[in-house]
């Protein structure tokens, strides 16, 4: 797991404080590892397109200039006076070098690639506005991105995309991965995402004060890989799926389960299903009632919007709830009766309309709103700990673009999830995995890590960027991860 931080200016306060490290060393190391990655990605002919505000990211960008100078044709766009102090000590030195500083239409004209002749590549580096830039672009500021955006080159963010409207393909950022790159609108912009060192080793650095999240990896996954040479299909759980009024999601969220490696699963007829509409792999069993051995069950993938559980799902240790069931305004309530349980373990897999609505039956105020939740991790993060507070033993998966895991008052962040996810039954896929990780004893919170970064890793196996990936290739790639 990779730490995520909420407040950069205040861990690199802190970091200055325990270390003795001056400002000048940290804009250094910023312009070093922005040089690096420029020497990786350019040609000797390419020209550098350095755009500066008023703060230490452009102080960032003047000193990558004078770095670069000697090695490729480098022109530096400044928006305003310098006024962070190291900023303008970075600036004066540019001056004084005689730095090609170039006006506003220059800069248009250098990102308008011509027809004829063929112009030298480009690489153009957005140092204009950092993490604490709030409200709108300026309209002059915003042409500039829009035309930058638009144009054949290769684009670095130094620290975070100006007012996340800059398309990056990479973002250099300084010192710890920020919570503000974790927003949706951030991880359209963002491109690959590198975290620098500053001239103290990243995890010294980190270690000056807590983080607000924990980022997941490929490392952090726990396969339900088979060791026991004495095992039998009961040592693998029982998985439940209830079928309702959309049969055709609990029968892709049962043989997603039955692929991650639930000993047995069984799909659970209820008024509403019509099971005998589709062909059924005989790999999955059909029962009018809830197995008496099930360990994990699963309750809302296809269920009519509002439906409540049938009363025996409380003798069952493990619980997934996804879909249908959170538009139910008594649903806390049974939660709440659940997650009661000693040794209760349960996952909610709310996407952010059906979080909201949970929120709003919790009576949480101010209620948050989609839009919000999605720009905001910080609130995402603040949501899920009020749920764990309220339901200690239940575990929440917010679906989004980037899926944030609230359990136990920690958060853990995937970033992993690709476009090609946003597709029917994708979350179906998920709820079956999730249940069958349960089933095998997993704790909520090893169930959610696991399963979301599988899932994710499966999607990006098929082709991130894909529009043929379909609930059957998904769950074949999640089944061949090794």
């Amino acid at each position: 797991m990779e730490k995520v931080f909420d407040n950069p200016s205040k861990l690199e306060a802190l970091v200055k404080q325990r270390y003795g490290i001056p400002d000048f060393m940290m804009m250094e190391n910023a312009a070093l590892a922005l040089k690096q990655l420029i020497e990786k990605l350019a040609s000797p002919a390419s020209r550098i397109l350095i755009l500066c505000g008023k703060g230490n990211n452009g102080g960032d960008g003047y000193a990558l200039a004078r770095l670069l100078q000697n090695n490729y044709d480098v022109f530096l766009y400044k928006l305003a006076e310098p006024t962070a102090a190291e900023a303008k000590t970075q600036y004066q030195t540019c001056t004084k070098l005689k730095l090609n500083f170039i006006s506003e239409k220059k800069a248009l004209e250098l990102l308008k690639t011509p027809d004829s002749p063929a112009p030298a590549p480009l690489v153009v580096v957005d140092c204009l506005f950092g993490t604490g830039f709030r409200g709108e672009l300026p309209a002059a500021v915003q042409k500039l991105i829009d035309t930058a955006n638009s144009c054949d080159a290769i684009r670095i963010a130094c620290d975070i995309s100006s007012g996340l409207a800059f398309d990056a393909h990479y973002t250099v950022t300084m010192g710890e991965h920020k919570l503000a790159l974790c927003s949706d609108r951030a991880k359209q912009v963002s491109g690959q995402i590198i975290v620098a060192d500053l001239g103290v080793d990243n995890k010294a650095f980190q270690a000056a004060m807590p983080p607000a999240a924990f980022l997941i990896t490929d490392k952090d996954l726990k396969l339900p890989f088979r060791t026991n040479k004495a095992a039998h299909k009961g040592t693998y759980g029982h998985t439940a799926v209830f079928a309702g009024e959309k049969s055709g999601a609990a029968i892709i969220c049962a043989t997603a389960a039955m692929n991650f490696g639930s000993g047995l699963t069984s799909l659970v007829q209820t008024p509403d299903s019509n099971l005998k509409q589709f062909k059924i792999s005989p790999e999955l069993m059909i029962s009018k009632s809830l197995p008496a051995k099930t360990t994990c069950a699963v309750f809302g993938p296809g269920i009519k919007e509002g439906t409540l559980p049938p009363q025996t799902i409380s003798k069952v240790p493990a619980l997934v709830f996804d879909a249908g069931v959170f538009g139910n305004p008594d649903f806390p309530a049974l939660l709440k009766e659940l997650d009661s349980r000693p040794g209760s373990r349960i996952v909610l897999t709310p996407h952010l309309l059906e979080l909201v609505r949970l929120c709003k039956s919790l009576k949480i105020n101010p209620a948050p709103t989609v839009e919000a939740l999605a720009n905001d991790p910080a609130l995402k993060i603040k949501i899920g700990c009020k749920f764990n507070k309220l339901f200690p033993n239940t575990t929440v998966v917010i679906k989004s673009a980037n899926t944030f895991i609230a359990s136990g008052g920690q958060t853990y962040i995937v970033t992993d999830g690709c476009p090609s996810l946003a597709k029917g039954g994708s979350g179906d896929v998920l709820a079956g995995m999730l249940a069958a990780l349960l089933a095998q004893g997993y704790s909520a919170k090893d169930a959610a890590i696991t399963a979301c970064e599988a899932h994710a890793l499966g999607a990006k196996k098929t082709g991130a960027s894909t529009y043929a990936l379909t609930p059957a290739k998904l769950i074949k790639a999640v089944s061949s991860l090794v």
